[in-house]
């Protein structure tokens, strides 16, 4: 959206400079009681109107989950009816608008709630609106019918996914997929995915209707990756960091003013033992992962246990932090504990912090934490994209992900080039075990996953300087990983945005 509300008398290069661009956002809102809500300020132009549904306060506990247990029902069938303050249907015949871009199947359904409160029959809405009016992009960005974890399970479990579950992710993908006239994914990975979605839908096998078939076969074809960019308020913090090296000050100090409180206790704690201060060297070992089943934060805390849990810790002067809003309570619940028990100690000869986070962070706490930062660890198995990925790199923090092209953010960033990839495959297996057979049983990928690390680290013993400085390997992937952040900004994506849309009206 701001890529494309860049005013044309501050860049001539805005690729509608010849044209006056509206944009309405229609999104959901949560109910005020719902707990731990953001506070960041939406983007805001003179072209752009936010048009908010507020969902109902029985709608709290599943605010932040996206799977089929969140609130995408609510919100389609208030755009569908009509809301207190805004009736969808009338604001939007007004408008008039030229394309459309929905984000992931929840968005293609609200679509057509609004298309059957339009016409009052989804096929006819479905028809009218794609050919006589406008162009619909599905924007896609995950594929939940391949995703490796598959459903989350009910409100209070974390259990896995089912046949069911399943097959109700491939049956809205595929919905959506016949709904687009173009589609937009982030990665490769889930490129393969759609496409193998799409040749396996049985609805657009017409043979009385070729015309149908070859729109679709070129839909097949023509899925675009285009990855999300870095956010403009992100990208502005992080260059911060060049201005303050120009003047000679550090960059860790830039942001203290932001860092919770929490975070600032433990650092200074760290210090003190170390003989250092809190401006000289970072010292967080990161993961911000919403705390649910498909971003695997358990896959952090058994990293930090095999490496050797609070003595590793102590002994390199690391400060674990994990951050992320709570999505499904038990799981998160669990997940907390366990990262306690791994990674601190109360006792008095043995004390060391870690810090836990269960909220969302905004952009200022985000730059402060990630200044102090000497590793992120981003532990899902697969991500379509992964932001925080990209955000650590901006701040010059390296990322430890998953390798074999499964989280998308690695691919824009360089798989170890702009991030280290390993094979976190065998911590997730070793979660299993443990949690199955009370076991604790290692294998060959895990170990070679540990001791990669392990040796990335291993100059903390030799050094007292900062790390980045005393390790050369860090230190250049966090240079390729800032540079290629940087490179991919609003006005990138937003070229490719409109390039995308531009191709479907000119089909």
């Amino acid at each position: 959206v701001s890529g494309l509300l860049l005013d044309d008398t501050t860049n001539n290069e805005t690729p509608n400079n010849d044209n006056h661009v509206e944009i309405r956002v229609i999104c959901a809102k949560p109910h005020p009681s719902t707990p731990n809500l953001s506070s960041d300020i939406p983007v805001t132009h003179k072209n752009l109107e936010i048009w908010p549904v507020e969902l109902q306060e029985s709608s709290s506990h599943q605010w932040r989950r996206l799977d089929q247990h969140g609130p995408w029902n609510e919100f389609a069938s208030a755009l569908c009816c009509g809301s207190d303050s805004i009736n969808f249907r009338d604001c939007i015949e007004k408008f008039e608008p030229t394309d459309v871009v929905a984000v992931d199947w929840h968005g293609m359904l609200a679509w057509q709630a609004i298309c059957t409160a339009i016409t009052n029959n989804t096929n006819l809405a479905t028809t009218r609106w794609r050919k006589d009016r406008l162009n619909v992009c599905y924007y896609n960005f995950r594929v939940y019918s391949s995703s490796s974890w598959g459903d989350q399970g009910n409100n209070n479990s974390s259990d896995g996914g089912t046949a069911d579950n399943n097959q109700f992710y491939k049956e809205m993908e595929q919905l959506s997929c016949r709904l687009a006239d173009g589609i937009i994914c982030l990665s490769e990975h889930d490129r393969c995915a759609l496409h193998k979605l799409m040749l396996q839908d049985k609805e657009v096998e017409d043979e009385l209707n070729p015309t149908c078939c070859h729109q679709e076969q070129k839909k097949v074809r023509e899925i675009t990756i285009l990855p999300p960019p870095l956010r403009g308020d992100v990208c502005k913090l992080a260059r911060m960091m060049d201005q303050q090296h120009q003047e000679g000050g550090g960059s860790s100090s830039l942001f203290n003013m932001y860092l919770p409180e929490k975070a600032r206790k433990a650092l200074d704690y760290a210090h003190q033992q170390q003989g250092t201060t809190i401006s000289q060297q970072r010292l967080f070992l990161t993961c911000i992962s919403r705390l649910s089943p498909e971003k695997s934060p358990h896959i952090f805390v058994n990293l930090l246990q095999q490496l050797g849990g609070v003595d590793f810790l102590r002994r390199h002067c690391l400060v674990p932090i994990l951050c992320g809003a709570r999505s499904v309570e038990s799981y998160a619940e669990e997940v907390i504990q366990s990262f306690k028990n791994v990674c601190s100690s109360d006792d008095d000869d043995s004390f060391w912090p870690c810090i836990v986070i269960d909220h969302h962070l905004g952009p200022k706490e985000l730059a402060a934490i990630f200044s102090h930062t000497v590793l992120n660890v981003h532990p899902c198995l697969y991500d379509a994209y992964g932001m925080t990925l990209v955000e650590s790199a901006a701040f010059a923090v390296p990322s430890v992900v998953n390798c074999g092209g499964k989280v998308g953010a690695a691919a824009l960033l360089g798989e170890n080039e702009g991030c280290v990839a390993l094979d976190l495959s065998g911590m997730e297996e070793e979660i299993r075990t443990e949690t199955t057979d009370g076991k604790n049983d290692s294998n060959e990928e895990m170990d070679g996953s540990v001791k990669k690390l392990n040796e990335m680290l291993a100059p903390r013993i030799q050094h007292t300087a900062s790390l980045l400085r005393s390790c050369s390997t860090l230190a250049q992937v966090a240079k390729e990983a800032r540079h290629r952040a940087l490179g991919w900004d609003e006005l990138s994506c937003c070229r490719g945005l409109v390039e995308k849309l531009n191709s479907l009206t000119n089909d």
